[in-house]
């Protein structure tokens, strides 16, 4: 494939073809295409899709070794392609200096690269040190320009790269404490993206600044205050400190006292980032779980310690690291939108910035934009049983995923000096991701320990809920309903910024806004919990059918059912009913009142746009319950399963205050009870949830044993055995 060469899409009726009346589409095994060309013309045929008004009929496949041989054949095209597009970007900053980076990879106008590199450069100050685009693509200036140790010298000027080590050096002196290095990886400063941005950063330029004659006798600063040097203040540093001689950090004096130049930096990072990546593929990735606005920049520094680290071992456990991660990703997404719950997802419920990144892997279209650029520079390679899992979704058939979440905070206050600014996470977290996932749709929550410490990013952006495997945003999502503008100003149709106890089992999830949570934050960092928002449950427009009947309302995409049961008491029907009694009882349930109460079934209105379900009480439990063409012959099947399922609502001893019962559609579906009035743990077949789950991976295709730092992925021929586990 040449560089000219581009896609068409082209979309052909079957009206126009010729059978007979009987031939049945659906059955389709092969086609054979008979056209004239050229001699020197040639033709690719791929993702040939059949499909009718509603349903997909078919795709057309290629062996997996063709599809990752066309993918490594066309991938420097592919790559071509996208930095030519950067490289025309006229627009402003961010997208300005990618351009220029785009430039020195294409070898093209060089001049201008070298004069946009040296402008940014002279912009560069401590208030945006943390950034997340500016150091670790200054590091990948170097590695790839510099003549020094480039992969292609000579691009960038002697007076560029001499501006670009001096930048970086004075982007890093200070967050580069050697102190930080010794303290645990869970310990963690801004947010968790953040965190691995100035650590990653740490080791790639101590590895660069120790083989740099001018900087490799240079001493850092090592000031040992604790973490988020340069983010903003901390606070009140303590008597006789004057705040406008610190650098950010907290009031610890955790420095030894000694000189550390930056080889001395790299080999403590070095040991630093391999327990980093040990200690996530044994307890589960990140607290920032599959957030689509964050993890493209935590894979970036992810890749830049891959690329850079500078050592064989790490360079091993990064990539498994990676291979993992591609792995968990494809298990649980289907149709390019992961599945499952997430975390720091804002504002919108169908943002999917990971298919992104992987796509490119897969053969798709490279993307040299601001923000991925740097997933086309590396030469990391998925593993067939990786690729395997990302197509064969229908192969995989429905199965439950299961895994441990990271997050809940240590308990310890007073917080110890130097974690005033950060996150501290190093526990057993007591969170339990469960997805169920098919061909045609998925359904999960992260089920929360109702006594368990959140950080003040585990309660961040929740996403929870169904996603359709034929559209993207055919989803059902519970948001929550403002009021009036957010903490940045912005007024939103609805937000992601609510808390929910949780209960799922396969088809069946139920949800309720949590009453109560107790977070640790750090002190820069401000509570504002909000208990009791309004809530709703959006579920877009489109879909192909829509209905409502008996308290539930139904939705059919594709072949995926979906249903929806907010839960209310009817209190007026109930207190004109309540047994007239003496003493105690008077004001609660009484022994003689019935075990439950009646259900209401107008319990919500619709937005104006009709996009959204909005409860009329904000603490209703919402049942979401989902099912399959394979299970249910149309809709109306579906429908009538559902509305046979008991739900109940048993009283306590306070009106209002109930335990739903509720049993799910599909055979052998169990028991579930959730307690709607306090925070207690749910039962599902009357055992009570275990937060604690003994794997960390668990599903038919991805297991490991929690702590065991040992994955195994395994699907069909092919199998993968990852070893995190210390030499």
């Amino acid at each position: 494939m040449t560089a000219s060469e581009v896609w068409q899409q082209l979309e052909l009726s079957l009206e126009t073809l010729d059978a007979p009346t009987t031939f049945d589409w659906s059955r389709t095994a092969m086609l054979e295409f008979a056209a004239t060309f050229s001699e020197s013309a040639v033709i690719h045929l791929d993702d040939i899709r059949f499909e009718d008004d509603e349903t997909v009929i078919g795709v057309t496949d290629k062996p997996l070794t063709q599809r990752i041989n066309e993918a490594e054949k066309n991938r420097c095209v592919r790559i071509a392609t996208a930095f030519r597009q950067a490289a025309a970007d006229e627009g402003s900053e961010p997208s300005i200096i990618v351009g220029a980076f785009a430039r020195m990879m294409l070898d093209e106008d060089l001049d201008t690269a070298n004069r946009i590199i040296v402008e940014e450069l002279r912009k560069s100050s401590d208030s945006n040190v943390w950034s997340l685009l500016h150091t670790p693509l200054y590091c990948r200036f170097y590695y790839h320009f510099s003549n020094r140790c480039g992969k292609h010298p000579g691009r960038m000027t002697p007076d560029t790269e001499a501006l670009l080590l001096e930048t970086l050096w004075d982007r890093t002196k200070v967050k580069n404490d050697i102190a930080l290095s010794r303290q645990s990886t869970w310990w963690l400063d801004g947010s968790e993206n953040h965190d691995l941005n100035a650590k990653a950063c740490n080791l790639v330029s101590s590895r660069i600044f120790m083989d740099e004659p001018d900087y490799q006798d240079r001493i850092y600063p090592d000031y040992g205050f604790g973490g988020s040097y340069h983010y903003g203040h901390a606070g009140y540093y303590g008597p006789d400190v004057d705040p406008t001689s610190r650098h950010g950090g907290g009031r610890a004096n955790l420095a030894d006292g000694l000189e550390y130049n930056a080889s001395d930096h790299y080999e403590a990072w070095l040991d630093y980032m391999k327990t980093y990546f040990r200690e996530r593929a044994e307890r589960g990735f990140f607290v920032e779980c599959a957030s689509p606005g964050y993890t493209k920049h935590t894979l970036n520094m992810v890749d830049l310690v891959y690329q850079y680290g500078g050592d064989i071992e790490l360079r091993r456990l990064v990539g498994d690291f990676l291979t993992l991660f591609w792995a968990e990703w494809a298990q649980v997404s289907i149709s390019g939108v992961r599945g499952g719950p997430k975390t720091r997802h804002h504002h919108t419920v169908y943002r999917n910035d990971g298919a992104g990144l992987i796509d490119f892997h897969l053969g798709g279209p490279a993307n040299a934009g601001v923000w991925w650029y740097w997933n086309l520079i590396n030469d990391y390679k998925l593993p067939p049983v990786v690729w395997k899992m990302a197509l064969d979704r229908e192969g995989m058939g429905r199965y439950t995923y299961r895994s441990r979440g990271i997050g809940e905070e240590e308990n310890e206050l007073p917080r110890p000096l130097g974690r005033e600014r950060s996150l501290v996470v190093d526990t057993d977290a007591r969170f339990l991701k469960s997805t169920y996932v098919t061909p045609d749709y998925t359904l999960g929550t992260q089920m929360d320990h109702p006594s368990a410490v959140h950080s003040h990013l585990s309660i961040s952006g929740r996403w929870l809920g169904m996603t359709f495997s034929q559209s993207p945003d055919s989803r059902i999502v519970p948001v929550s309903l403002p009021e009036g503008p957010n903490k940045k100003g912005q007024t939103n149709p609805y937000e992601l910024e609510a808390m929910y106890q949780t209960v799922h089992h396969e088809r069946t999830l139920i949800l309720q806004q949590s009453r109560r949570w107790y977070a640790v934050h750090p002190e820069w960092f401000p509570t504002n919990a909000d208990y009791d928002q309004p809530i709703g449950i959006w579920i877009g427009n489109d879909w192909d059918r829509r209905e409502e009947e008996a308290g539930w309302f139904f939705v059919k995409r594709g072949n995926a059912y979906g249903a929806i049961r907010p839960v209310l008491w009817d209190e007026d029907h109930e207190r004109e009913h309540k047994q007239k009694t003496e003493g105690n009882q008077v004001y609660f349930n009484a022994p003689e009142d019935a075990p439950t109460v009646k259900l209401r079934e107008d319990c919500y209105t619709w937005s104006e746009d009709g996009t959204i379900m909005c409860l009329e009480d904000k603490h209703s439990p919402v049942i979401i319950e989902a099912g399959r063409a394979a299970d249910y012959s149309n809709l109306n099947a579906f429908k009538t399963a559902v509305l046979a399922n008991a739900v109940a609502l048993y009283k306590t001893v306070v009106p209002g205050d109930h335990i739903l019962v509720y049993t799910g559609a599909a055979e052998g579906a169990k028991e579930i009870t959730f307690n709607t009035g306090v925070s207690e743990i749910p039962t599902i077949g009357g055992d009570p949830v275990d937060y604690s789950y003994p794997m960390t991976f668990d599903s038919p295709f991805l297991t490991s044993e929690y702590k065991s730092g040992v994955v195994r992925i395994e699907y069909g021929d092919e199998k993968l055995q990852l070893d995190f586990t210390s030499a």
